[in-house]
């Protein structure tokens, strides 16, 4: 206490484009009473057992969090820290913290105390915890508080050290009561699926779907990491690509389960990209009304946003996942090191669902990927775990308040509306998910700014962004009448009209209901007939 956390916590946030938490602050928000008063009410072993908590619901936020001066020495917490994150030790020597903190009066273990008291416990608690806190991985010295130089010091540091362990693993819990699950983030856990998948699921046999192109080059370690836990295995292959998810290749799931012998005593493991996780758990929602599945994400699209969440389905020749079921999968296992063999465009693609992420809920975040947008198309290990972290927790959050998109979810539809029209006119050719997305967002953008709803430049910030990592913006040249036929089925239409996302600025966003011809009205005129045909062929 008194070491200048809240001080240069919040601006170390700020340089490092990550949100700030103060954990006494969260522990007060979930009790609904001070600290102090938890203090009388429960003592400090109550205290201190909400603290843990609190703690194991911050791992993984990716932010600068702010601990209470006895968190890190509590038993077990310097090693739980040390795996969770950078830990930094603010050190002040006795007589600073003596000075800052007068009479303490709001602090619980200096409450009641004279100064010569205050004294005396403060050097007793320096001494007791001082083992603890020198197990930070980095420390520096606060006695003199000159916040924009300690932040200068310790941003360049911070972000050395998260570049060089970058493999520690990270959980985010998807938290929706019995059907609640963990979404892991490490690199190379692919070789422990297996023991994972046998710790959530009571199974016989595993069948794995997966994609040829994917298949060579990991099935064989998840099939013998699964084959090890104790499960019976097979693999199912459905062709790569959009245009498979479709109730066709369901069709053939279904067989090929069958013909395994197939029952509620099995999993699904789905192994590949955004489209193999949502037709695998369509397949598993619906074979015997229901079995278990477990999402293996190996492209950054899947990893951030459709592998979390429950949400699974197929394609119709008239529009986008238009039949569908809410399953939630037992397990998502992400295992980075599968991105380096993924193609320079589909990973721009996926990091047009963080960019969605980022700009409907999260402006740090935003101001993240403009800083590091170099350093995370490079895959630079520290950048990229910490952003695929943080776009998990916000679907995960949503998902969390809202699994059915009733509501809330429903924002993480923003750029979906125009890119879904536009992939069904393509046929779900020539243009990536992501790549439509990027097209999408940046129409809605401007849309929101047409509409009053963003200040102006928001949809140039944007853009830019999008730009940055190499993604499309200019919306394909078909005529009005096909894109106002193709967003008329829009699957979030209701009582004739689009609940469609727009942004009140960077970070923050809302529903508003249109209807398809004001939309189709604001696309550009064009669209010749023979670059319709041209843009089917593809």
């Amino acid at each position: 206490m008194g070491s200048g956390k809240s001080t240069l916590g919040p601006a170390l946030a700020r340089a490092l484009g990550r949100r700030f938490v103060d954990a006494d602050r969260e522990i007060e928000r979930e009790a609904g009473v001070s600290v102090s008063e938890l203090f009388a009410r429960e003592g400090e072993a109550g205290f201190r057992a909400r603290e843990r908590a609190a703690l194991d619901a911050l791992a993984g936020s990716g932010a600068v969090v702010a601990l209470g001066g006895g968190a890190v020495a509590q038993a077990g917490a310097a090693e739980r820290l040390a795996a969770q994150g950078t830990v930094v030790y603010l050190r002040a020597r006795l007589e600073t913290l003596v000075m800052r903190l007068g009479n303490a009066s709001s602090r619980p273990l200096l409450a009641g105390l004279d100064a010569k008291g205050r004294r005396a416990r403060l050097e007793a608690l320096l001494a007791e915890r001082k083992p603890a806190y020198e197990t930070a991985r980095i420390t520096i010295d606060t006695d003199d508080l000159i916040v924009p130089g300690l932040v200068a010091e310790l941003a360049p540091r911070i972000r050395a050290e998260e570049a060089l362990a970058p493999s520690g693993p990270r959980r985010v819990e998807v938290a929706l009561g019995d059907r609640s699950y963990g979404v892991e983030i490490a690199s190379g856990s692919l070789t422990s699926l297996g023991n994972a998948v046998a710790q959530v699921v009571r199974a016989r046999q595993a069948v794995l779907v997966t994609v040829p192109p994917v298949g060579r080059r990991y099935a064989a370690k998840a099939l013998r990491s699964l084959r090890g836990a104790g499960f019976a295995v097979a693999r199912i292959d459905v062709p790569d690509g959009d245009a498979s998810k479709n109730l066709r290749q369901v069709a053939r799931i279904y067989e090929r389960l069958l013909a395994r012998g197939a029952d509620r005593d099995s999993v699904l493991v789905a192994l590949g990209g955004g489209m193999t996780g949502d037709l695998t758990g369509f397949a598993a929602a619906t074979f015997l009304r229901g079995i278990p599945f477990v999402q293996v994400p190996t492209s950054l699209l899947a990893m951030v946003d459709a592998s979390v969440g429950g949400k699974t389905g197929v394609n119709l020749p008239e529009g986008k996942n238009l039949v569908g079921a809410f399953h939630q999968p037992r397990l998502v296992w992400i295992d980075l090191d599968t991105l380096r063999s993924l193609p320079a465009r589909e990973r721009a693609a996926g990091f047009a669902e963080v960019i969605k992420k980022a700009a409907i809920w999260d402006a740090d975040l935003f101001a993240t990927l403009e800083r590091d947008a170099d350093a995370l198309q490079a895959l630079e290990p520290g950048p990229l775990a910490a952003v695929v972290e943080r776009a998990v927790c916000i679907k995960a959050e949503v998902v969390s308040r809202d699994e059915r998109e009733n509501d809330l979810r429903m924002l993480l539809n923003f750029g979906h509306t125009l890119g879904h029209a536009i992939e069904a006119l393509l046929r779900y050719r020539g243009l990536l998910h992501g790549e439509a997305v990027a097209i999408g967002m940046v129409f809605a953008a401007r849309r929101s700014e047409a509409l009053g709803h963003a200040p102006a430049g928001t949809a140039d910030r944007l853009e830019a962004l999008c730009r940055r990592f190499g993604l499309p913006t200019e919306i394909p040249q078909f005529p009005r009448s096909a894109y106002l036929a193709a967003l008329r089925v829009d699957k979030k239409t209701r009582d004739a009209r689009i609940r469609f996302v727009v942004l009140e600025g960077i970070g923050c966003a809302r529903t508003v209901p249109l209807r398809a011809e004001e939309l189709a009205a604001a696309l550009p005129a064009g669209g010749r007939k023979a670059t319709k045909k041209r843009a089917r062929r593809r």
